[in-house]
């Protein structure tokens, strides 16, 4: 109720609806609430905003190991009907949003949408139909009418898919719209199944998913990184996508649905508090049901900070490299502010506190025609990821030639260089691959990715 301790500060509350308050390690509180509502903490005074100005933004991430989150929710009386503490394993703001009953997300896991439901049974009934990609508010059938109709009231709904298109190879892009008129792709890419040393790989499907819109990191070879970054998705946003992905499998009889990659629009660790949810949701048994080994997060590591905390994400880690080189590293990733040979010690330190099932590695380049693709670099590669091969179960290096993006002047390395480079990490033994393009022909491949909005620069913003 107002005037419940908190910590050593105390609330007092004028509120009405469900507030979010997010406490940073600058020592600043913001919180989201209606024009009329006070909040205060202590001696501490809260802002009304999404961040705050003296840190790095929404999702931003800093030097400092831990930060205190408290989440206080009021009832429209103003009354405190639940305090909840806990700790992340980084700095940052989470953009601090109201969340009345109109903003509750179906992709709870069972436990929390059965309370919400009244029951797990019925909880169970919504996450067959959303494993199966049927939305929910159409398949309706064992769900009671109490039940269906909290849904239809009081649960966003699953953002809409206003396009899709099909590549020549069988790739599907999505472009799936959410509320504020913000867009993303995602890509749903089947394979039908191939001989390899080990035998024949089960045709299966990968979906590619986005977690933000736009991305800040400035690749320049990505079209998404000429957008800047615009938000971060939710994890409701996220995992709509893949709700989606298994739409597309069960209409256009698709293999099944076997990995989930984040390797969409946005910086993953950039987004960590959605995009942990999200792969907490997409791995439970009860929910999406994916083994934590068929779920990748990719990165460019923003920082060590941002690498020490994906480490207790429940998914494979991935590293977007493009470079070994600092200087040719900081010209194809602009935003570098940390060298590669503290980047792979960081890496190095949290594979090794992994379970050996986890620790697997992968290792992406993009193979730029007469600036990365030399055997120089090639050698470069072997000495920067060494350490790393030591402590993992298996480390694999994914090669990706250049796709075009129509605006800077780089081009795809050629067959030759690319299969040199093959072979020098081959020889190094480096377990290497080239990557097959997909979805090229209908800008659907990796670094095509792009909506049609840019940022509008704001200062003290991600």
């Amino acid at each position: 109720r107002g005037g419940e301790t908190l910590g050593r500060g105390t609330a007092r509350m004028m509120l009405r609806g469900v507030v979010m308050l997010v406490a940073a390690a600058c020592g600043e509180a913001w919180l989201s609430a209606p024009p009329s509502s006070s909040f205060v903490l202590g001696r501490h005074s809260l802002k009304t905003g999404a961040f705050c100005a003296s840190c790095p933004g929404v999702g931003g991430l800093e030097r400092i190991p831990r930060t205190p989150l408290k989440m206080v929710l009021a009832d429209d009386k103003g009354q405190a009907s639940e305090v909840v503490w806990w700790t992340v394993k980084y700095k940052g703001h989470q953009e601090a949003a109201a969340m009345d009953e109109e903003d509750l997300s179906v992709f709870e896991d069972v436990v929390e949408l059965g309370r919400l439901l009244g029951g797990t049974g019925k909880a169970k009934m919504v996450w067959e139909s959303l494993r199966c990609g049927l939305s929910p508010w159409e398949n309706t059938e064992g769900v009671t009418e109490k039940a269906r109709t909290l849904l239809e009231r009081s649960f966003l709904r699953i953002p809409a898919v206003s396009l899709e298109s099909v590549a020549v190879d069988g790739t599907t892009k999505m472009l799936v719209d959410f509320e504020d008129g913000l867009q993303v792709e995602s890509v749903v890419i089947p394979n039908q199944g191939r001989p390899s040393a080990q035998g024949v790989v089960e045709p299966r499907t990968t979906l590619c998913v986005s977690s933000q819109v736009g991305c800040n990191r400035a690749c320049d070879f990505c079209a998404t990184g000429k957008m800047g970054f615009i938000r971060q998705l939710t994890s409701h946003e996220i995992l709509s996508q893949v709700f989606h992905g298994l739409r597309v499998v069960r209409e256009r009889n698709l293999p099944p649905l076997h990995n989930i990659v984040f390797m969409g629009m946005g910086e993953p660790l950039n987004n960590p508090l959605n995009v942990m949810r999200a792969t907490d949701i997409l791995t439970q048994d009860k929910c999406f049901g994916f083994a934590r080994s068929r779920v990748t997060v990719s990165t460019v590591g923003p920082s060590p900070a941002a690498i020490r905390a994906a480490g207790d994400m429940p998914a494979m880690l991935a590293w977007s490299v493009h470079a070994a080189d600092d200087e040719l590293r900081r010209k194809l990733v602009p935003t570098t502010a940390h060298s590669m040979e503290e980047l792979r010690d960081t890496f190095k330190s949290v594979l090794s506190k992994r379970s050996r099932q986890m620790s697997t590695f992968m290792v992406a380049v993009t193979l730029i025609h007469d600036l990365n693709d030399g055997e120089e670099q090639a050698d470069a590669l072997v000495e920067l990821l060494r350490p790393i091969q030591e402590v993992v179960k298996g480390l694999v290096i994914d090669l990706i030639p250049y796709n075009d993006i129509g605006e800077v002047a780089y081009e795809r390395a050629g067959k030759d260089n690319v299969g040199a480079f093959q072979r020098r990490l081959r020889d190094a033994g480096f377990a290497c691959f080239v990557r097959v393009t997909r979805g090229d022909d209908d800008n659907a491949a990796c670094g095509q990715l792009a909506t049609g909005v840019t940022a509008t620069p704001t200062p003290g913003t991600s």
